[in-house]
């Protein structure tokens, strides 16, 4: 028998294949957000040393500031993501992983914007 063919690593699969689209969406808009905040209108004008610092603040900065400063919301909050994402890909209910993705995202896109509004400065 072959495990690859198997229906549950299939749901499984696509469920990773469906987390990871949606988590390089939040990631490219999350770039895309911290640029536009930036430099709306000079962005050919910009320093590359400037670019190189927002680039790095719209990658890193989430992280960092999800598991320094804000873990009591960060933890709970990706623990019951994670849950969802993994119920839904055993019951094979595609919304509901897709559901939990896009919250991690918007979750995501959250901590980019309070990053760029200054919120941990």
């Amino acid at each position: 028998m072959n495990l690859l063919r198997h229906p549950q690593h299939f749901f499984l699969r696509r469920t990773i294949i469906l987390g990871t689209s949606v988590f390089v969406v939040s990631l490219i808009a999350g770039i895309a957000l911290m640029f536009w905040r930036e430099y709306p209108n000079d962005l050919p004008k910009m320093p590359s040393s400037m670019a190189s610092r927002l680039l790095l603040q719209a990658v890193a900065g989430p992280i960092y500031m999800g598991l320094a400063f804000l873990w009591p919301i960060t933890l709970p909050v990706m623990f019951v993501l994670l849950i969802m994402a993994y119920i839904g890909s055993q019951l094979r209910r595609l919304w509901l992983s897709l559901a939990a993705f896009l919250l991690m995202g918007l979750y995501w896109l959250w901590m980019v914007e309070l990053i760029a509004d200054g919120a941990f400065d």
